[in-house]
């Protein structure tokens, strides 16, 4: 009787551990959808200085064969402050490429032309998920402890003309 019990009880078990391994498998949220939703947040709480956006179009750089990038790329057609968002690849050459938004990922190499239109006085809203080193990014977006934080370079955001929301600013984890 009591290998039975043993038995039960150890099926049981067995039958608990799989079911919660099952669950929260399930219950995990994929990591770019996650970020691509924040990055469209923050769109949302940042405002361009006038002339800087076209009439209909909020254009968003990012490597659209990434899985960020395929993530982002769903958003395509929802609006942000009037404008339709829409995600377009990374500048390639010289004066090609205009964004409102940059999207860089730690895999990516940074050409030349995105360098071109990183610069300081452009009204770019930049978003990392690593440390570009060179504080380009307005928005450090990263995951610590399975959570996702982010980090807002306000001087950066100033530099660029850009406007955050006092609301994103006090959901940041720092604030430089």
């Amino acid at each position: 009787m009591s290998f039975a019990r043993t038995f039960s009880s150890a099926s049981v078990l067995a039958f608990v551990i799989w079911a919660q391994v099952t669950l929260s498998a399930h219950a995990q949220v994929d990591e770019s959808a996650l970020k691509a939703a924040y990055i469209y947040n923050f769109t949302q709480f940042t405002t361009w200085p006038p002339g800087s956006l076209s009439d209909t179009t909020l254009l968003v750089c990012a490597n659209r064969d990434s899985d960020l990038g395929g993530a982002l790329s769903k958003l395509d057609g929802r609006t942000v402050g009037g404008h339709a968002w829409s995600v377009v690849s990374m500048p390639t050459k010289n004066g090609q490429g205009r964004c409102n938004v940059i999207v860089l990922e730690s895999e990516e190499q940074i050409s030349h032309a995105a360098k071109d239109v990183l610069s300081p006085e452009q009204p770019i809203l930049v978003i990392s998920d690593f440390d570009t080193g060179d504080h380009t990014a307005v928005i450090r977006l990263f995951t610590d402890e399975n959570h996702l934080h982010f980090d807002i370079e306000n001087q950066q955001a100033l530099r660029r003309h850009l406007s955050l929301s006092s609301k994103l600013l006090r959901l940041a984890r720092n604030v430089l």
